[in-house]
């Protein structure tokens, strides 16, 4: 049976006899593990839209366990995340976490949606990449089912009202090992177990990160945090989405292949 998909390409890998398997992420189908041997080099159109960055239409042959590229086209490249090292890394780590969230031919559409706007957003933007990073994973959250518990203490259930406003806000803590925010009570108790992984940001998180879940991709290409908060939001982060999804995605290194 033959289909066509639109689709991103996610990873690839080299087989036997020329041939690669190519892990696209479709919108009608998810994603996809395709061999083809269709040579990356060549100058041909199909060629092109193997390469990373590049959002393509696939011709695909079904067969009963297997799928193969035929051909494809190039609807769009995002050849200037190539030309900056920085935006590379970040879009890099983009598609290895949306490779981690995703399974063969489950169909996310609302996840391709935000993946081809981060793509948008990330090419126009002129740096500080990996808000947009954050902001694209705490906008994910809810979909995967991992939203941390913002608005109330997650251990008691106290609701934020009963900790006063802004400044004064008494609940500043914020609990992976719990998943959300949690009172100072509670801070203690959990801590007192020796196991506990507990943050207390400088900032507002409850504040910060709703900021991040309600605005657009867009807002991110130019807003420049402070280095302390960028720092601290991407520890959080990063413990929370290995604790929770079991995906390192915001480690230093990354591997294309």
């Amino acid at each position: 049976m033959i289909i066509h998909t639109d689709g991103i390409v996610l990873k690839q890998r080299k087989i036997a006899n020329n041939r690669r398997i190519i892990v696209t992420f479709s919108k009608t189908y998810g994603k996809l593990s395709a061999g083809t041997s269709i040579n990356e080099k060549s100058k041909g159109k199909s060629a092109l839209a193997l390469r990373p960055f590049t959002y393509a239409e696939y011709q695909m042959f079904k067969g009963r366990d297997y799928y193969n590229i035929d051909s494809a086209y190039v609807k769009k490249s995002y050849y200037a995340i190539g030309e900056d090292l920085d935006r590379f890394l970040t879009a890099s780590k983009l598609l290895e976490y949306v490779d981690g969230i995703t399974q063969e031919e489950q169909p996310r559409p609302r996840l391709f949606d935000l993946t081809i706007e981060f793509m948008e957003s990330i090419t126009r933007a002129t740096g500080n990449y990996e808000t947009l990073l954050y902001a694209f994973i705490l906008k994910t959250m809810k979909m995967q089912g991992i939203m941390p518990e913002m608005e109330c203490c997650v251990n008691c259930g106290k609701p934020l009202s009963d900790f006063g406003k802004g400044k004064d806000r008494k609940i500043k803590q914020f609990s992976v090992t719990s998943g959300g925010v949690i009172c100072e009570d509670c801070q203690k108790a959990e801590t007192s177990t020796g196991s506990a992984l507990i943050y207390n940001p400088s900032f507002d998180i409850i504040e910060v990160f709703q900021y991040f879940i309600m605005k657009p991709l867009e807002t991110f290409e130019k807003l420049k945090l402070k280095p302390e908060v960028s720092e601290s939001i991407k520890n959080i982060l990063s413990e929370y989405v290995k604790r929770y999804l079991e995906i390192d995605i915001l480690k230093d290194e990354i591997e294309w292949r």
